[in-house]
């Protein structure tokens, strides 16, 4: 199973948003992940074991983890492309 992290600085709203987006479009695509979200201030890449993360905000991720621009999911605009990437980084 592939695990994905959400990582934001914005509102809980907008992680729940994003989180059930992402997995509602995968499964519709009968792709298994797992999804987690975090505060992007929070997270600690070294520790993370995940194949892709999806950042909304600024971030220094700069390990092996491939990293997705989330901004869609605020913008609401382009959030099927990101999740087309998120499924061709998996």
């Amino acid at each position: 199973m592939h695990k994905i992290l959400v990582a934001t600085g914005t509102s809980a709203n907008k992680l729940k948003f994003t989180i059930e987006f992402i997995e509602n479009y995968l499964q519709e695509k009968a792709i298994p992940v797992e999804i987690r979200g975090m505060s992007i201030y929070d997270v600690n890449e070294t520790d993370l074991d995940m194949s892709v993360i999806v950042a909304i905000g600024p971030h220094s991720f700069t390990g092996e983890i491939p990293v997705i621009n989330g901004t869609a999911f605020i913008t609401k605009m382009g959030m099927e492309d990101c999740c087309e990437e998120i499924i061709s980084l998996l």
